[in-house]
């Protein structure tokens, strides 16, 4: 959801929530965009390890009333793998070991805040044979 989707609705839960500017991030993106580190070509296939971080640029609180809840990992719509968090207990980070074995495009994580919604990190990726 843009910044000005946002400003017109209110309401972070209403969609998928991702930066309006890349480039020019607001504090509210910064603690909420999952960064992907992965690998820009990849062999069908093969496994390599996609590390994903929430509150890269700016730490996310990791309390009981305000915490990540889980990240999805996608490659195009393909569904990938989950990992759940315990707030006060564990922080927004997770390393994943994968294979693709289709033609993919973008890998795609989602982070799941309980205050602030869902959001959305991608990464370019190309599978070759």
């Amino acid at each position: 959801m843009s910044r000005q989707m946002m400003e017109r609705s209110g309401d972070l839960f209403v969609g998928i929530n991702e930066a309006a500017e890349p480039n020019n991030l607001s504090d509210l993106e910064k603690k909420h965009i999952p960064f992907i580190d992965a690998p820009e070509t990849v062999t069908k296939g093969e496994y390599f390890d996609i590390r994903v971080e929430v509150g890269r640029l700016l730490a996310h609180q990791n309390e009981y009333q305000h915490f990540i809840q889980f990240l999805d990992l996608y490659a195009d719509d393909a569904f990938l793998t989950r990992v759940d968090f315990m707030a006060g207990r564990s922080c927004p980070k997770a390393t994943f070991c994968v294979s693709l074995h289709h033609p993919a495009k973008e890998l795609r994580a989602y982070a799941h805040c309980n205050l602030h919604g869902t959001w959305l990190g991608r990464k370019a990726v190309s599978v070759t044979e």
